[in-house]
């Protein structure tokens, strides 16, 4: 059994039970329990679950959110993303460098790009390019570096090298969670640093998440709230954060095309 399939079917276990110890894994799997230790460990690395004393826990169900979908219809807030693509297209001109970094919200956008004519999209998610590339208008760079076989995401320091060679003038950046207190967050670490660097070259900063990220606090800080300089989500968010994105000057669009920031 390949390492991806083995963390799926893990990951669907924990899912099911909450909880499952290291022996049962490795019965039900048919592989020695340091190689389930060290599936534990990369699943604890991204946030899905916390390793216990001879087993593991999953983590908060807001994790749910990170799962990668193998199709729309898996997607239970894929009406959601939809939404917000439907937004951040409109923000997209022709002729435009942009960064998608990896997300289900940010692969909406990719399948609407069509509409769009000689748009650049630099991005370490391979579901993202993949799709950029079904348009011929548009063109896709990928940055190199290690794959993850399950999130067919690029990183590591060579993924990191690359993108600082590069600069954009819009970069979507979706997140799992937005606080107050805490900022962005992500539930991969190894993500985090990647996306790092890609608010690092950017000119605008448009931050991407549903509602549902909104007083979530993920398993790692991307940056702080104020670092955006537009955010598109649904317009369920509390008004607590419409009201700190009004004082603050951040262009906040929603579902019904509002604007509520400054210029």
């Amino acid at each position: 059994m390949f390492a991806a399939e083995r963390i799926r079917l893990i990951k669907e276990l924990l899912t099911d039970k909450k909880h499952i110890d290291v022996s049962t894994l490795s019965s039900l799997l048919n592989v020695s329990e340091v190689t389930i230790r060290r599936d534990l460990e990369k699943l604890e690395n991204q946030g899905f679950l916390t390793r216990t004393h001879g087993g593991a826990i999953i983590n908060d169900e807001s994790v749910a959110e990170d799962t990668e979908y193998d199709n729309d219809f898996e997607d239970p807030l894929v009406e959601y993303r939809k939404e917000i693509s439907d937004i951040a297209v409109q923000l997209i001109e022709d002729n435009d460098v942009i960064i998608l970094s990896p997300g289900p919200t940010n692969l909406q956008i990719a399948k609407k790009l069509s509409s769009k004519r000689n748009v650049t999209v630099l991005t370490n998610d391979l579901n993202i390019a993949s799709e950029i590339s079904n348009n011929i208008g548009n063109k896709v760079i990928l940055p190199g570096g290690d794959l993850d076989p399950v999130t067919l995401n690029l990183f590591g320091k060579l993924t990191e090298e690359n993108i600082r060679k590069f600069y954009v003038n819009k970069a979507f950046i979706e997140v799992d969670g937005v606080s107050l207190d805490r900022g962005y967050t992500l539930q991969n670490i190894d993500r985090t640093s990647v996306v790092k660097e890609m608010l690092g070259i950017s000119h605008q900063k448009i931050i991407v998440c549903t509602y549902k990220a909104f007083d979530f606090i993920a398993f790692s800080q991307l940056a702080q709230i104020s670092i955006a300089n537009k955010l598109i989500t649904n317009p369920q968010i509390p008004d607590n954060y419409k009201n700190y994105f009004f004082e603050n000057n951040i262009q906040l669009f929603t579902a019904f095309n509002t604007y509520e920031g400054g210029i």
